[in-house]
């Protein structure tokens, strides 16, 4: 088992203190210092991993600023997220806050309520793992007596039955195929 790394992400621009200002203030023996004039903070974990020192669980990310990192709210947020999800502790200094790896963290919720918010608007996953793929299937093999009793009415049409379930007749003939094949087997 290795020790925890404290890693102390310096970044100087024209909203920053100067590197040697952050380094006094944000001082942590034994830290690993990363420059951002090498590495963006985005990419600090593959550039860590690359030099052998990725992030694991209980390391701890110092920035001095937000105002030093150079990436959209958006990303921030989603970077964040991710290293948390790792078991990485955030902490920007110049604003005195902490962001653990804990679900019981206030802010640590918080973050990862807005990086489900952002997943949720933009289509990607945020369901479990472990949940079934795809669609939810819009017909269900209990229904099959239902909908061989409106297939049955007079007059009825496979057209008419899938409208008044609210499919599409293509949905319900695949059903019905399905079905079929179940029963041959």
């Amino acid at each position: 088992m290795t020790l925890p790394k404290n890693v102390l992400f310096l970044v100087e621009n024209n909203r920053s203190p100067s590197i040697e200002e952050q380094r006094s203030a944000c001082q942590d023996d034994g830290a690993l210092v990363v420059d951002a004039g090498a590495i963006s903070f985005q990419d600090m974990d593959k550039a860590l991993v690359r030099a052998g020192d990725g992030l694991e669980a209980g390391d701890t990310i110092t920035v001095y600023d937000f105002n030093c990192l150079a990436l959209n709210t958006t990303t921030l947020i989603r970077v964040l997220a991710k290293v948390l999800k790792k078991g990485v502790t955030v902490r920007f200094h110049a604003q005195d806050i902490t962001i653990r790896p804990d679900e019981q963290d206030e802010p640590f919720k918080l973050i990862a309520a807005l990086d489900n918010h952002w997943r949720l608007v933009h289509g990607i996953k945020t369901h479990a793992n472990d949940s079934k793929p795809g669609r939810k299937a819009r017909l269900a093999d209990d229904q099959l007596d239902e909908i061989r009793t409106m297939l049955g009415a007079q007059g009825a049409t496979v057209t008419s039955v899938a409208k008044e379930l609210g499919v599409g007749r293509t949905t319900l003939f695949d059903f019905l195929q399905r079905l079929r094949q179940d029963e041959k087997s």
